[in-house]
C-alpha cells in the first residue's frame, strides 16, 4: 500500500486493482502511456459515488482499447 507522495509503475500485460481501503478520501495522478486508457476515462467518466458505473460501456471500450476487466470495482481485495 502506499503512503502520501510515493509512486507505483505498473507493467503493461500486468494485472492489478487500484482503490482507496479506507473510510478517508484519496486523489491520486495516473500517467498512462500509450494513451488509450486516456479514452477509456474520456468515455466512461469519473465515477460518482452515487451513480452505479455503466461497467457495459467499460467493458467495451476496455476490449477495443486491449484491456481487460478482471472484476467489479467494488471487489477490492482486504487489507
Amino acid at each position: 500500500m502506499l503512503k502520501a507522495g510515493e509512486t507505483f509503475l505498473i507493467p503493461p500485460g500486468t494485472a492489478h486493482v487500484i482503490g482507496v481501503l479506507s473510510d478517508k478520501p484519496a486523489r491520486g495522478l495516473m500517467v498512462a502511456s500509450p494513451s488509450a486508457f486516456a479514452r477509456l476515462i474520456a468515455e466512461v467518466g469519473t465515477q460518482n459515488e452515487n451513480e452505479i458505473p455503466d461497467m457495459e460501456l467499460a467493458q467495451r471500450i476496455s476490449a477495443e482499447i486491449g484491456d481487460e476487466i478482471l472484476g467489479s470495482p467494488d471487489n477490492l481485495p482486504s487489507k
